[in-house]
């Protein structure tokens, strides 16, 4: 599975523009050059940066629709750089913000397809397997769920995408407790500090005892990774700070444009 980190801050990092310096983009990933895991309005700056091909992609997926994750003038404008003569783009979507903009057809680009999920459905996209799993994280619109993924690849490895929320749902653990998973990409806003946002965000303490469950019921292989991403900028410390200190309890602290591929 490859792997590469486009964004890797929470929503409290500078409005976009051409670059946000030496700081952190809007959470964002791509899963094997073809699926956009969140896609918010610092995500084509990052693709322009970072080379990836608007054509390569196949389907983008939103965990929940909140600014920083989603921004539709941003997939409009992805789909809009795509050959005239390439498949449509796939957009997975929570049900109740698919509703709120199947009613804006006339915006909708010809090339963007939308299709509507909630939390326990299952979609494939292309040689990915997307389980959408509750997450703990509110929501403003009527319906809406926000949504965690357990990923598997044809070669069945697996991912866990945890961003945002708290403390896992109980149907998520249910899901998840007969799983071996080899990457998680957790939350980690909070940083290491007891800050209000905790109760719908993470922070390390919450992190080391999710980890320690995982690790007691078996979900942890010898060589699990696990990643740390969603930063928030007034919570945690710089990335030469921050990075060491996670090594140390077992995490790995993404950045904008880290590439994993572990050729499987």
């Amino acid at each position: 599975m490859k792997l590469q980190f486009l964004g890797t801050g929470a929503a409290d990092w500078p409005n976009p523009g051409p670059k946000v310096g030496a700081g952190r983009r809007f959470s964002s990933q791509c899963l094997n050059d073809h699926v956009l895991l969140d896609c918010g309005p610092m995500a084509l700056d990052a693709m322009n940066e970072f080379g990836l091909d608007p054509n390569a992609l196949s389907d983008i997926v939103i965990g929940h629709p909140h600014g920083d994750h989603y921004d539709f003038a941003t997939i409009a404008a992805i789909a809009a750089r795509r050959n005239p003569d390439a498949e449509a783009l796939v957009l997975h979507l929570n049900t109740a913000a698919a509703k709120a903009l199947n009613k804006q057809q006339s915006e909708l680009p010809d090339n963007l397809r939308v299709a509507p999920f909630q939390p326990g459905d299952a979609f494939s996209c292309g040689d990915l397997q997307f389980h959408a799993l509750p997450a703990n994280h509110s929501l403003e619109r009527a319906g809406e769920r926000a949504a965690h993924f357990y990923i598997e690849s044809a070669r069945q490895e697996t991912l866990f995408y945890a961003l945002d929320g708290s403390w896992l749902p109980s149907a998520t653990w249910g899901f998840l407790k007969t799983k071996r998973l080899d990457l998680i990409i957790w939350e980690l806003t909070c940083g290491d500090k007891d800050d209000w946002r905790l109760f719908e965000h993470c922070n390390l303490g919450m992190l080391k005892i999710m980890t320690n469950v995982f690790r007691n019921y078996g979900l942890l292989k010898p060589d699990t990774q696990m990643f740390c991403s969603h930063l928030a900028r007034t919570l945690c410390p710089d990335h030469a700070i921050f990075a060491p200190y996670l090594a140390e309890h077992g995490y790995i602290l993404a950045w904008d444009g880290m590439i994993l591929n572990t050729g499987k």
